[in-house]
């Protein structure tokens, strides 16, 4: 072969290295081993390259097919980071801090610290890799049919382009062909809306590098991190969540799915049965649809970023005005029994008046003081503070 590959395909929008590297192959009538042989590299596994190829791969392809180094990049998970991961190599600590730096659901300090070996954010367990592909991708393609970055990583639950579901295939990785022959592929299932806002967001934050939310437009780093939290709130024992879990007891209720999804033994999601990583992706669809539409309104710093946009109505005559609407003037004043429950916990005297509030009208009640007692240790209140002045 030449020094240059003059006849390659151009790699489609968030297509993997090694979908591309086949197609490239294809041309050739070789292999993708072989084509790396070509550069001067011996090759184990094909997903090897996906995550993090080895160095000098890259820059030794950009020589051979023209394309910048940059781009060839963003075809890898490694490429991705820092914004999907924090670093390609696993660690123990990577977890708590990948999932703690926001909060949704749950306060923030309700989920204990977890230290999990050998973590990477959204990244299977080499037992956990599950080949998945669009069906009308697939069938709108010619073998070898491109397969999507996205596909490999339980991200999403839809193609961004067909608004149907991504199903998995038991063929080898890549080898999502067969659909083409008979009995052929699954149909294409369409997929609601909740979970289609979801996915096109995360499909921008791939591509594009930022996502627009009602009111704020974040970093892409910032919603990987944000839709991880979540998944992992969906996942929290309810011994963690405090009065917070009838939060995430309610997400679950609503999608009609086990709570926690059958979970008896936490496990963190990259580690989750595909159908449990669906329903839980589910889960965090729904919470997010319930969040901007104000029927559920999230106990975490970060749920403001669900907010509705306020409403903006403009009276002839008058100057246009903002109208806080009901779910806005809600979260104002969730968030500011958030500032005095954290004022509380270690402010003995915040801590009475906050009692003595929550009390006024019901001192006689023992039964309604043992609730406000009970939660007060919930949140981490000293007991010192529930007595009756």
């Amino acid at each position: 072969m030449s020094t240059r590959w003059p006849v390659h395909p151009a790699p489609a929008p968030g297509e993997a290295l090694t979908s591309w590297l086949r197609r490239i192959a294809d041309r050739y009538g070789i292999t993708v081993e072989d084509l790396a042989f070509d550069i001067g590299f011996i090759l184990a596994r094909h997903e090897d390259l996906d995550i993090a190829p080895p160095a000098g791969f890259i820059d030794q392809l950009a020589s051979r097919t023209g394309l910048k180094v940059d781009r060839i990049h963003t075809m890898t998970i490694s490429g991705n980071t820092p914004w999907l991961l924090d670093q390609i190599e696993p660690g123990a600590e990577a977890y708590t801090t990948y999932t703690r730096q926001l909060a949704v659901l749950l306060p923030r300090g309700r989920r204990r610290d977890r230290t999990v070996e050998d973590w990477r954010a959204w990244v299977p367990t080499v037992a956990g890799w599950r080949h998945r592909a669009c069906p009308r991708c697939t069938m709108e393609s010619t073998p070898p049919c491109p397969y999507q970055l996205a596909w490999l990583v339980p991200l999403m639950l839809s193609c961004p382009v067909h608004y149907c579901r991504i199903e998995l295939h038991d063929g080898p990785l890549g080898y999502h062909d067969f659909w083409h022959t008979s009995p052929g592929g699954p149909e294409p299932r369409p997929v609601g809306e909740a979970i289609r806002s979801m996915d096109q967001r995360t499909w921008r934050a791939l591509t594009t590098g930022a996502v627009e939310l009602p009111r704020h437009r974040v970093h892409a780093g910032t919603w990987f991190r944000l839709l991880r939290t979540l998944l992992d709130e969906l996942g929290t024992p309810l011994v963690e969540c405090g009065a917070a879990g009838r939060l995430t007891r309610e997400v679950w209720q609503r999608t009609g799915h086990r709570f926690r999804a059958g979970q008896s033994v936490w496990r963190p999601y990259e580690e989750l049965t595909p159908d449990k990583q669906r329903d839980t992706l589910e889960a965090a669809a729904t919470a997010m649809s319930a969040m901007e539409s104000g029927t559920l309104i999230g106990r975490g710093d970060g749920a403001g970023l669900f907010l509705p946009e306020t409403d903006v109505s403009i009276d002839p005559g008058r100057p246009r005005q903002e109208v806080a609407t009901s779910v806005v003037l809600w979260q104002k004043a969730m968030d500011s029994l958030h500032a005095v429950v954290e004022e509380a916990r270690h402010d003995p005297d915040s801590a009475r008046r906050f009692f003595d509030l929550m009390t006024a009208y019901r001192r006689d009640d023992d039964k309604v003081l043992q609730r406000v007692r009970n939660d007060f240790t919930e949140l981490g209140i000293p007991s010192t503070s529930c007595h009756i002045r």
